[in-house]
C-alpha cells in the first residue's frame, strides 16, 4: 500500500510543477550572449645573430554584440621553458603580459619558439574565452632551400627558410648576409648541400676524417665550397681544380655532380674525382692509363656508375672506405696541409669495365650508340639501385638501365621503350629517385608537369601541374635528402620520422614568364602526392621574387 501513495505523490508533484511552468511561460527574461573571436596571427622571425629582435602580437577581435573593446580584459601567458609548443594544458603556461598588445623580445642564437595563451574575459559578465599561439624561430639557413639563379649570365643565389607553415624568402642571400654579389664568375651550373661532407663513421682515435656541413656552387668557370650556416667559403675554385689554374687557363665546367660517395667534375673534356672525405681534392679519372670521356655519374651501395660516351658503355668504381684511409685521405690531407704539392699523380681515380656474365640483363660494354644517357639516379632498396635513363632522338619513349650492388647480376635489368605522353619534351626532362622507395619508381618532370613512372609496370602517371602558368618549364627537382630513408635502429623516433619525411618531400625550381617558384611536394611511400595539409606548398613572396630558377638543393643540419 505504501508503495502506491508514493506513487501518487509523485504523480501530485509533477502536476504541480507542470502547472508552475505553465504559469512562470513568458516572465523570463532571455537576452543574447556576447560572442567573442579571438584570432592570434602567424608569427614567425628569422633568429637574430647579434641584436635581440621584438616581435609585437595584436590579435584579432570581433563581437557579436560590442563594436568597442572597453568591455574586454586580455591577459597573457606563456609557455613554461621545459613545455612543448602546441601544449593546451593552462599548467603549462604562466603569466606573461595584461593588455591586447603582446611584446616577445627574441634573444641572438635563441633556437626555440615562444608557445602563447591568451584569456580574453567579458567584464561586464566573467565570460572567458582561451586562444593559443606561437611565434616561430627561422634558423639562418637551416632548414632551407637554396636556389640558384641566373641573371645576366651570372649567378644569383637565393634561400626559402623555414617551412610551409612559416617561411621566409631571400632572393639575393649573398647581398642580404654580406653586402656583396655572388662570388663566382661565370654562367651558374649547380648547387648541392650536403649535412655529413666527409667520410663515414669514423672511429676515433685510428681515424681522423673530416665531417661537416658544406654547400657547394658550381659555375662553368669556377667552383667554390661554402660553409652553409656562415656563406663563408672553405675551398676557393683555385684550391680544388688546381691543374687548370697551373697552366694559367680559365676553367671551363662542363659537368658537375655530388652523391655521396663523392664529386664528379668534368673540365674541358678531362674528368676528376674527388672522394667523399671532407679534403674537396678531385684528382685525374683514368681507365687503362686512358682518360674516358664521361657523360654521366651516379653512385648507389658500395659503387659508382660512369658512362663513357665515346666507347658507349658503362665502367665502375669502389667507394672510398674506412680501410682505404691511409691510401687515400692521408693524402689527400697532406696537400691541404700543404706539405705535399698537388698532382693528378697522387691518387688517381681508377675505372673498371664490368665482368662479363650471362646472366646480366644487358651488356654493359656495348650500348647502343643511338641511344644517349640523360641522367643516373639513384634509388630503391636503400640505395643499392642506380637506374641509367637513355632516350632516342625523335622518340618519346624511355630506355632504363637497373644496376644493382647488392646481389647478382649487377646489370639487374632494362626496361624498353617506356611511352611517355606526347607533351614530354625529352631534351629538357629531368630526373630523381630517392632511397626511401623500395619499388622501381623513378620520378621525371617535363614543361609544367611532374610525373612518376613504375619501371615493373612501365607506367608514368602525372602527379602534378602548375596550373597557375601552363607554359611554366620544371627547371631542376630534388629531393630534400633521397638518401634519407629512416633508421630502425634510430633510438628518436622523431628523427626517424622526419629522415623518412625528407625522402619522400621533393622539391622542384619552376620558371614562368616573369619569376621563378619553388614548389614543395610531400610525397606517400606510394609515390602519390599527400593529401595531407601543405601537402603541396608554392613558395613564393612578391616583396623577394625569385629570379631565373638553375639548380636548388635543400640544407639541413642536426644537433
Amino acid at each position: 500500500m505504501r508503495k502506491y501513495i508514493l506513487y501518487a505523490l509523485c504523480f501530485v508533484a509533477i502536476a504541480l510543477f507542470a502547472v508552475g511552468c505553465y504559469d512562470d511561460e513568458g516572465n523570463y527574461d532571455y537576452h543574447e550572449v556576447n560572442m567573442v573571436d579571438v584570432v592570434i596571427p602567424q608569427m614567425s622571425v628569422r633568429m637574430p645573430k647579434d641584436k635581440a629582435v621584438e616581435v609585437s602580437i595584436v590579435p584579432k577581435i570581433s563581437q557579436t554584440l560590442e563594436q568597442m573593446e572597453d568591455n574586454l580584459a586580455f591577459q597573457w601567458r606563456r609557455l613554461k621553458e621545459n613545455a612543448e609548443i602546441g601544449s593546451d594544458r593552462f599548467s603549462d603556461y604562466e603569466d606573461y603580459s595584461v593588455g591586447k598588445e603582446c611584446k616577445i623580445t627574441i634573444e641572438p642564437e635563441q633556437a626555440t619558439g615562444v608557445g602563447l595563451m591568451l584569456i580574453v574575459s567579458n567584464k561586464k559578465d566573467g565570460t572567458t574565452w582561451y586562444q593559443f599561439g606561437k611565434v616561430s624561430i627561422i634558423k639562418p639557413f637551416n632548414p632551407c632551400w637554396f636556389v640558384l639563379q641566373e641573371k645576366d649570365e651570372k649567378g644569383v643565389l637565393g634561400v626559402i627558410e623555414g617551412n610551409p607553415e612559416a617561411y621566409s624568402i631571400s632572393s639575393d642571400v649573398f647581398k642580404m648576409e654580406t653586402g656583396g654579389s655572388f662570388p663566382l664568375e661565370g654562367k651558374p651550373l649547380a648547387v648541392a648541400a650536403r649535412r655529413q661532407y666527409g667520410g663515414y663513421n669514423p672511429v676515433p682515435p685510428l681515424y681522423e676524417i673530416y665531417m661537416y656541413p658544406a654547400l657547394m656552387l658550381v659555375t662553368n668557370q669556377a667552383l667554390s665550397l661554402f660553409t652553409p650556416s656562415t656563406l663563408q667559403p672553405k675551398y676557393k675554385s683555385d684550391q680544388i681544380l688546381f691543374e687548370p689554374y697551373q697552366q694559367g687557363k680559365v676553367p671551363n665546367i662542363e659537368y658537375y655532380k655530388m652523391t655521396r660517395s663523392g664529386e664528379l667534375i668534368v673540365n674541358d673534356g678531362k674528368a676528376y674525382f674527388s672522394y667523399m672525405d671532407g679534403y674537396c681534392l678531385p684528382f685525374t679519372v683514368k681507365m687503362d692509363d686512358e682518360l674516358p670521356s664521361l657523360s654521366a655519374y651516379g653512385s648507389y651501395g658500395q659503387g659508382m656508375l660512369f658512362f663513357d660516351v665515346e666507347n658507349h658503355r658503362f665502367l665502375y668504381g669502389s667507394t672510398y672506405s674506412i680501410n682505404d684511409y691511409n691510401r687515400f685521405s692521408n693524402k689527400s690531407k697532406a696537400v691541404r696541409n700543404g706539405t705535399t704539392p698537388w698532382s693528378d699523380d697522387v691518387r688517381p681515380k681508377e675505372l673498371h669495365t664490368f665482368n662479363e656474365s650471362s646472366d646480366n640483363a644487358f651488356d654493359p660494354d656495348n650500348i647502343d650508340p643511338s641511344l644517349q644517357i640523360k641522367d643516373m639516379v639513384t634509388g630503391g632498396n636503400y640505395g643499392y639501385y642506380t637506374y641509367a635513363i637513355a632516350t632516342r632522338q625523335g622518340e618519346k619513349a624511355l630506355t632504363v638501365f637497373k644496376f644493382n650492388s647488392d646481389e647478382e647480376p649487377e646489370c639487374a635489368a632494362k626496361y624498353e621503350n617506356i611511352q611517355l605522353p606526347a607533351e614530354v619534351d625529352l631534351v629538357n626532362a629531368k630526373f630523381a629517385a630517392s632511397h626511401a622507395y623500395a619499388a622501381n619508381i623513378i620520378f621525371m618532370t617535363s614543361g609544367n608537369k611532374l610525373y612518376r613512372i613504375n619501371l615493373d609496370r612501365a607506367l608514368v602517371t602525372e602527379l602534378y601541374a602548375y596550373s597557375a602558368d601552363p607554359s611554366a618549364q620544371i627547371s631542376c627537382l630534388k629531393f630534400k635528402d633521397s638518401e634519407s630513408v629512416g633508421d630502425e635502429d634510430e633510438d628518436d623516433e622523431e628523427m626517424v620520422k622526419y629522415k623518412d619525411s625528407l625522402g619522400m618531400c621533393l622539391g622542384l625550381g619552376i620558371n614562368t614568364g616573369d619569376k621563378g617558384v619553388v614548389v614543395e611536394i610531400q610525397l606517400t611511400i606510394a609515390g602519390d602526392v599527400s593529401r595531407a595539409a601543405n601537402g603541396i606548398c608554392v613558395y613564393e613572396n612578391p616583396d623577394q621574387p625569385i629570379g631565373k630558377i638553375v639548380d636548388i638543393t635543400y640544407n639541413y643540419e642536426l644537433e
